[in-house]
């Protein structure tokens, strides 16, 4: 009996094996089936997204048909992309973008006047600034005029006390007493050779040691002269009480002290540049003229320069000089433009506006806000929104002003929107994060 269950038995699992195998390959079979589907989904068609694609569908592990179509997935970006070629410079958050309040203004065509329009700034007329250097080395005891002094010729500026100057006095006593000597010896050989007591060739010998002393005597006063004392100065000379150890160093020419680099008790040298004394009667403004622009602001021409220190005040002034190198980057050149300074009203460093008529010139132009535009070293920029909280820093050139508006000849495009309020903001953001 025990043989009959164990035949039921083994009868029993060689019947189950089958079902079990086949149970196992259909498992296989669907999550192969799964894999597949996840992969076509994921994978875009053709090389784009899914959204608004259709995907072909497969039979699912609930036996639906072949051929259907997936509903369309749409997939949201977390950030707005850039437009083509625009790369921030800046990135904020949301909840500063809020803070701060943005204004923003297209760049848009507008009618300009007639008239060419640049910056300048004032600097001193170069051919009138003089430096002044000592004529002798030594320590400086007096300086007797501050920065921004107006002088006259000849005042004095400093006093220096030298040694070089005291032992050029002593040789030249020295030289004053061998001359008279020669001088005696030339005289009495004159008398002997006229008496006939000496011969020619010693008569000769006294002259040219007369002559030689004589030529040396010159030397050593034009020596003095060169060191810094006047004529009556030397001729006080008389013996070492008069010798005189301090010099004054005189101002050149009539003017103001636009520079001052000595002290009292500073040592100095021949070489070393103690002031600079300008005439500011007439100074130089020093503009940039676009290359367009050649024909009309050439040399000779009269300008117009107004300063914002003096509204409603005009300079005239004349363009004297046009540099033949172009700026590579610019495209400008830079003028030189001389102006009278009456009241030397025009300080050195300012910034003013120079124009010149041009018949014939006007038209519609790019502008933008004056708001708009921010200095970042010597450049003028603006800052171009590309999307939520991302700003692009443009660099631009600009031209004549056109009302509270500025005419751009590169860097934005008409209908390019740009940052008024808040601006300088943005360029403190910029600076603060070194982002640039």
């Amino acid at each position: 009996m025990n043989d009959g269950i164990n035949d039921e038995a083994r009868e029993s699992k060689v019947t189950s094996r089958p079902g079990r195998l086949w149970w196992l390959i259909g498992a296989a079979t669907l999550i192969v089936i799964a894999g597949v589907a996840v992969v076509i989904f994921q994978r875009p068609r053709n090389g784009g997204g899914l959204a608004g694609r259709e995907v072909p569908s497969v039979e699912s592990a609930s036996g639906q048909a072949a051929g259907r179509e997936v509903p369309t997935v749409e997939l949201a970006s977390s950030a707005s992309p850039a437009p083509a070629g625009g790369k921030a410079d800046l990135t904020l958050s949301p909840e500063m973008v809020g803070r701060i309040h943005l204004k923003f203004e297209e760049a848009r065509h507008q009618e300009v006047a007639n008239q060419l329009r640049t910056t300048g700034t004032v600097q001193p007329n170069a051919y009138k600034e003089t430096r002044v250097t000592p004529l002798v080395g030594g320590r400086v005891t007096a300086v007797k005029v501050q920065l921004g002094d107006r002088v006259t010729r000849g005042q004095p500026l400093a006093v220096i006390f030298s040694q070089e100057l005291a032992e050029a006095q002593m040789k030249y006593l020295t030289i004053i007493a061998d001359l008279k000597y020669h001088t005696a010896q030339f005289e009495r050989a004159q008398k002997l050779a006229g008496l006939g007591a000496i011969s020619r060739q010693e008569f000769e010998e006294a002259e040219a040691h007369f002559n030689e002393h004589h030529a040396e005597h010159a030397a050593a006063r034009q020596r003095l002269l060169l060191l810094g004392l006047t004529q009556s100065q030397i001729d006080a000379i008389r013996d070492a009480s008069h010798v005189r150890s301090e010099v004054t160093v005189p101002a050149p020419s009539s003017g103001v002290i636009t520079a001052r680099s000595v002290n009292t008790g500073q040592v100095v040298t021949m070489s070393d540049a103690l002031f600079s004394v300008t005439d500011l009667s007439s100074v130089w403004v020093i503009g940039n003229v676009y290359e367009k622009d050649f024909s009309i602001m050439r040399v000779g021409a009269r300008v117009t320069v107004t300063a914002p220190a003096y509204p409603g005040r005009t300079f005239a002034g004349t363009i004297s000089y046009i540099d033949p190198r172009v700026d590579p980057q610019s495209r400008t050149a830079q003028a030189r433009i001389e102006v009278p300074n009456p009241g030397q009203m025009l300080r050195l460093g300012m910034f003013v506006d120079v124009s010149l008529g041009a018949p014939g010139r006007g038209g519609q132009a790019v502008v933008i806000p004056r708001s708009a535009l921010q200095a970042v070293g010597n450049d003028q920029v603006v800052f171009v929104p590309l999307g939520p909280g991302q700003f692009q820093m443009r660099k631009v050139q600009t031209a004549e002003d056109a009302g509270e508006f500025v005419r751009v000849v590169g860097g934005v495009s008409a209908g390019e929107k740009v940052v008024t309020e808040g601006s300088f903001f943005l360029r403190a953001e910029m600076a603060r994060s070194g982002s640039h």
